[in-house]
């Protein structure tokens, strides 16, 4: 369970600070929750060695998630591959890959477009972020 924090209520999905998972892509036993980044990052990735992993055994969020096309426009075109993606090794996920990706979409879609196969990444395990996992409520 994750430590105590008030919980964040949200018009849109687009408005949760962090990796966000909901539905098809929604932790077992919870609605709605998100991986703070915000509070994992100053903690868990100091002195965190980057790892090589296989492009086909991550699962990201897929560009419409969000109700709209984010593998184009800007943010897409200004996305840079040279920067490490974040994962997590052993979160559930739809597809039942090894990781899951919880910074980095846009990033990785331009590394599958481009053909490549393994990329370098900072891996966590679930137990690790597990602390800084919140639940938000979605209010319409």
């Amino acid at each position: 369970m994750s430590k105590t924090k008030s919980i964040l209520r949200v018009s849109s999905l687009s408005h949760v600070p962090g990796h966000c998972m909901w539905g098809d892509s929604a932790l077992p036993g919870r609605e709605y929750s998100y991986v703070s980044l915000k509070d994992l990052l100053p903690v868990l990735l100091p002195g965190r060695e980057l790892r090589r992993v296989k492009l086909r055994h991550i699962w990201a969020q897929p560009g419409g998630a969000f109700g709209r096309n984010d593998f184009v426009g800007p943010r897409f075109e200004s996305a840079d591959p040279k920067f490490p993606g974040l994962l997590v090794r052993g979160m559930p996920n739809p597809q039942s890959t090894r990781y899951r990706l919880i910074d980095g979409r846009r990033r990785l879609e331009k590394l599958r477009r481009k053909g490549a196969i393994s990329s370098l990444y900072y891996v966590f395990e679930i137990s690790e972020i597990q602390p800084f996992i919140y639940d938000f409520e979605l209010i319409r």
